[in-house]
């Protein structure tokens, strides 16, 4: 994970950076899922920046990368105890669905959403 980049682009996904006044406060992956779309893997954001829509921006630029690529879905992976992260992500129109077979679920998942990308 040196290079998160070069990582997740071997799978035709990319790394995004999120910044507030300059600073780096947030990041987040893609990795590409083949015919069902991308995964969007360890959104992180600081906490100084939670509630300035730093996540929001981050999913939204994963969003738009899958629409560039031509994927047909932007999936995600995640926990119930970030009731914070599901309602946002709920917001934005994610919905849980089962896995699609490409999707390496984790041990520790216990929500899947999936969200539709309009090309």
């Amino acid at each position: 994970m040196a290079d998160p980049a070069a990582y997740y682009g071997k799978s035709g996904g990319a790394a995004f950076v999120g910044r507030l006044d300059g600073q780096v406060v947030g990041a987040v992956a893609v990795k590409g899922l083949g015919a069902s779309g991308g995964e969007f893997c360890k959104l992180v954001v600081t906490e100084a920046a939670r509630g300035h829509g730093a996540g929001r921006s981050l999913v939204e630029a994963c969003l738009g990368y899958c629409a560039e690529q031509g994927m047909p879905a932007l999936w995600l992976q995640s926990f119930r105890k970030l009731d914070i992260a599901l309602g946002l992500y709920e917001r934005m129109g994610f919905e849980h669905a089962p896995p699609p077979p490409e999707m390496n679920v984790l041990g520790r998942t216990e929500v899947i959403m999936r969200k539709a990308v309009a090309a």
